[in-house]
């Protein structure tokens, strides 16, 4: 990580499970951490519990959902930070609705507006930070398993959400998308996409699916291990891409 001390990493969704545990990874490793929430609270309490680490926490207001409040949270890092060196898109919400539900119309609407028009918008004016100042950055995509693989429902019991699925698969295909117009726009900026399994405290738990039941008995990673892999992928040499990284407990069966 020596290369990455001192420069400034984004993360979204950071106030609880994945999110939480990448922030601390790269605060602890020296990089300079901004961490984009609606309520800067909860930011607040994840800095405190990283008093003496080597880098910084920022607790940056945002709404991912509004791309005005996105550009003035990039406004004000670019200005106090100087840009962007390292995205980690890791908010993402789920319904308990199913598509054949009544009047879900406004859940999927959110689902779509959240897991991805809005990591296209911090993807976007991130790179766009990065190409101004012709650094070595890197996106990294926090997707799923579901992004892959649909599991299928125990008979008789109400499956997940059928839009979280599709907004992983399509985050799947953005990623690709991305890095190709990257090397079309002959930038060095690399773009991950990293897809665990079921992890401790994941939205997937409190979707609403009676599936809930089957997961309690289900083992599941750590969001630290989530991190870890995050470090891996942006520690690879200069000249190689870690392209996909899928983790999974041992012994899942998704």
């Amino acid at each position: 990580m020596e290369r990455w001390e001192g420069k400034v990493a984004v993360v979204t969704g950071c106030t609880s499970g994945i999110g939480w545990a990448i922030c601390a990874e790269l605060c602890r490793s020296g990089m300079i951490v901004c961490g984009l929430a609606r309520r800067k609270d909860k930011v607040e309490q994840l800095r405190a519990s990283l008093f003496g680490a080597k880098g910084q926490l920022n607790a940056v207001e945002c709404d991912i959902t509004n791309e005005q409040s996105v550009k003035q949270a990039y406004a004000w890092i670019e200005n106090a930070l100087g840009g962007i060196d390292l995205l980690v898109n890791n908010a993402g919400v789920v319904s308990k609705f199913m598509l054949l539900d009544d009047n879900n119309t406004k859940d999927l609407k959110t689902m779509l507006d959240s897991n991805i028009l809005a990591l296209c918008v911090c993807t976007r004016e991130a790179v766009k930070s990065m190409k101004r100042r012709e650094v070595d950055g890197h996106v990294i995509n926090i997707n799923s398993i579901f992004g892959h693989k649909i599991n299928t429902c125990v008979p008789g019991t109400k499956p997940i959400n059928g839009m979280y699925p599709a907004c992983k698969y399509a985050l799947t295909a953005i990623t690709e998308c991305l890095r190709q117009e990257i090397l079309f726009l002959e930038m060095s900026t690399k773009i991950t996409n990293i897809s665990p399994g079921l992890v401790e405290n994941d939205i997937l738990t409190t979707a609403g699916s009676d599936n809930n039941e089957l997961v309690k008995y289900m083992p599941r990673l750590k969001p630290e291990s989530v991190a870890k892999a995050v470090v891996f992928a942006i520690t690879a040499d200069q000249d190689v891409l870690i392209q996909d990284i899928i983790l999974k407990p041992m012994g899942e069966f998704l």
